[in-house]
């Protein structure tokens, strides 16, 4: 078996994985769930979350775990305990994810800009389809520079930048309702 060193299973969502399985995140997710079915303010929410995240972190026997199959364990553990009615309204959106674009700049090979643009549209929208909300682009500057084939910052690699900001200012405006997007600074 592999130690994860938050010694939490990795979250898979679609072909994408974060580490930032969240005790906030899915207590979030409970109170919407409460707040769905009627109940505001549920205090039980962050002691179903923090007994999910022991048991995930202790006795889960796998390395990662579906947002389906943690959704599925959340509204087992609330109808388990009484509260199938909030179990029901339960969905588990996924949290934030981070997308580099220096590995993407790398899978599309140096100096290949057109299937850049084409990967980055294709791992967006399929983002977005995953109901993804937020999505933080990284590592622009040596993601630009690899593209660029340059090993330092230059005028076509600030043009390049440029580009790929407009590019994700003229997305589909329904991709982009579903998923906004932040490219951070380097």
């Amino acid at each position: 078996m592999i130690a994860l060193p938050s010694q939490l299973p990795l979250l898979r969502i679609g072909q994408f994985e974060t580490t930032s399985l969240e005790p906030d995140w899915i207590e979030t997710s409970i109170r919407d769930a409460a707040t769905a079915a009627g109940s505001d303010d549920w205090w039980p929410a962050s002691d179903i979350a923090r007994s999910l995240m022991i048991y995930l972190r202790d006795r889960f026997a796998g390395t990662a775990i579906t947002l389906e199959e943690l959704a599925a364990k959340i509204r087992l553990t609330l109808e388990k305990i009484g509260f199938s009615e909030i179990g029901s309204k339960m969905r588990l959106h996924p949290p934030r994810l981070t997308l580099s674009l220096h590995d993407l700049a790398r899978e599309a090979g140096d100096g290949f800009e057109l299937r850049f643009f084409r990967l980055l549209e294709n791992r967006l929208a399929e983002m977005a389809r995953l109901g993804v909300t937020f999505v933080s682009l990284t590592d622009s500057r040596d993601g630009v520079k690899r593209l660029c084939s340059a090993k330092h910052w230059s005028r076509a690699c600030q043009e390049l930048e440029q580009e790929i900001l407009a590019f994700l200012r003229g997305r589909p405006e329904a991709a982009a309702a579903m998923c906004r997007v932040e490219l951070q600074a380097a």
